[in-house]
């Protein structure tokens, strides 16, 4: 079993930790809850911390010329400097981090979407930006894992997150024991599946940390489309393909067809391709973070109704 790095992620602490949300609710989020046992998260609300009370009167992000103010409507309360004063140095003493969860729709952490109005009363929303916090995050930590909770609902999403995280997690415990060509090479699977050129590259710049941990962060702007995923199975079972007969041959070639025509998920083309690992003993394969780019407990369910009572009633039973 792979042993995984463990990731540091600051966190909107109204997600599943603290009643700190205006209305004075923990926010359920399922991702938070089951990356517990394998993240430091680092928590921060940041309405709260410049003082705003719980519960509160809500903010909104006003726009007047070229200029933004986020303020309090029911008092009249101007609060930009001190969230921005507070964002400054939240971020100066931040430690090294590798991701970011934020709550989604937020005036200061949301990342996108967010309602801006001209007018403190007024109902017209004149555009759409991210939060104050998160666009000097953005800007900060351009190329690094950072989504919402609700687009973490998306399987595909969250397996990009997920994978893009514990990848930076695995690149800082790699430099801090000087092991970056080991985690270069164990890397070279799932790296080449998003930019083959890229990962190349990359394997120039293993003297420099620094430069290499650059190109990474351009390595992961892009999830990899499902022909990236047929193309690096098959090529990984071009190692066993002369050795194999042809009904295996056959039958693996169809299961990657599956794939392609969307009949199964990742997973199954995977594990089909790990029987061939697992056949031929291949440990250089075996260690490929392809396989198990983070732990298999927070891997989506693939059926979402299976264990539901109605699922074991007859139409009978039922009527």
């Amino acid at each position: 079993m792979r042993k995984f790095p463990r990731p540091r992620v600051v966190v909107s602490a109204c997600l599943e930790f603290e009643k700190v949300r205006y209305n004075g609710q923990v926010v359920p989020c399922e991702l938070v809850k089951k990356l517990e046992p394998y993240v430091d998260f680092i928590k921060v609300c940041p309405e709260f911390a410049i003082g705003l009370g719980v519960p509160r009167e809500p903010i909104r992000i006003i726009k007047s010329g070229e200029d933004y103010r986020l303020v309090q409507p029911r008092t009249g309360r101007d609060v930009t400097g001190e969230m921005n004063t507070f964002t400054d140095d939240f971020l100066q003493a931040l430690p090294t981090v590798d991701g970011f969860i934020f709550k989604s729709k937020s005036p200061t952490i949301g990342l996108s979407n967010i309602k801006v109005y001209s007018g403190p009363f007024d109902p017209g929303v004149v555009e759409r930006r991210s939060g104050f916090f998160a666009t000097k995050v953005l800007q900060k930590y351009r190329g690094f894992p950072i989504e919402e909770d609700t687009r973490l609902i998306n399987d595909k999403i969250r397996h990009h997150f997920l994978t893009w995280l514990f990848s930076f997690a695995g690149f800082r415990e790699a430099t801090a024991i000087g092991s970056l060509k080991e985690f270069h090479r164990e890397n070279s699977y799932l790296f080449t599946l998003y930019d083959g050129t890229a990962y190349t590259k990359m394997g120039g710049k293993l003297d420099d940390p620094v430069l290499y941990f650059e190109a990474m962060r351009q390595l992961f702007l892009h999830m990899p489309e499902p022909s990236a995923y047929v193309n690096g199975a098959l090529s990984a079972f071009n190692r066993y393909s002369d050795d194999v007969n042809p009904l295996e041959k056959k039958w693996f070639l169809e299961t990657v067809g599956m794939y392609r025509d969307n009949k199964i998920c990742l997973n199954g083309l995977l594990e089909a391709l790990k029987l061939f690992i697992m056949r031929f003993d291949d440990n250089a394969m075996m260690s490929q973070t392809l396989f198990e780019p983070y732990p298999s407990s927070l891997v989506s369910d693939v059926d979402l109704e299976r264990d539901k009572d109605y699922m074991r009633k007859t139409v009978v039973e039922l009527f």
